[in-house]
């Protein structure tokens, strides 16, 4: 019985250390926020989005925001995306909210822009602050 308890107990350790390898090397390498940040601040390409799921509703702003990439006390990289949110929100608030940097790119986001860094009235997410 105490086997068998030792056994579970090692399983279950042995799990958890290779979810959370799984999870540093996805944080350290792949992804996806930090490969845009990457970009822009490389000037490979000055887009952060121009495609997804989320788009801003009437009265949004589009913010592209740096914001840390934070596993506990451990910064492990600056991301960079695209957040929908109220346009009386500002920069500033959004900054706030996040514990990053905003700034507008798009004030009266519509699905046809083709210009600024989040193209299309794309976002990664809805914030209401």
């Amino acid at each position: 019985m105490r086997r068998a308890v030792g056994r579970s107990i090692a399983v279950a350790a042995a799990t958890l250390l290779v979810i959370g390898a799984a999870h540093v090397l996805y944080d350290a390498a792949l992804c996806s926020r930090h490969r845009a940040w990457q970009q822009v601040h490389d000037q490979r390409s000055p887009v952060i989005s121009d495609s997804g799921y989320a788009f801003a509703r009437p009265g949004d702003a589009i913010y592209a925001c740096v914001t840390p990439h934070v596993l506990g006390p451990i910064t492990w990289h600056q991301d960079l995306d695209c957040y929908c949110a109220p346009a009386a929100a500002g920069a500033e608030g959004l900054s706030r909210l996040l514990g990053g940097q905003c700034i507008v790119d798009q004030p009266a986001p519509a699905r046809s822009d083709a210009s600024g860094a989040c193209r299309h009235g794309h976002c990664s997410e809805h914030l209401d602050p």
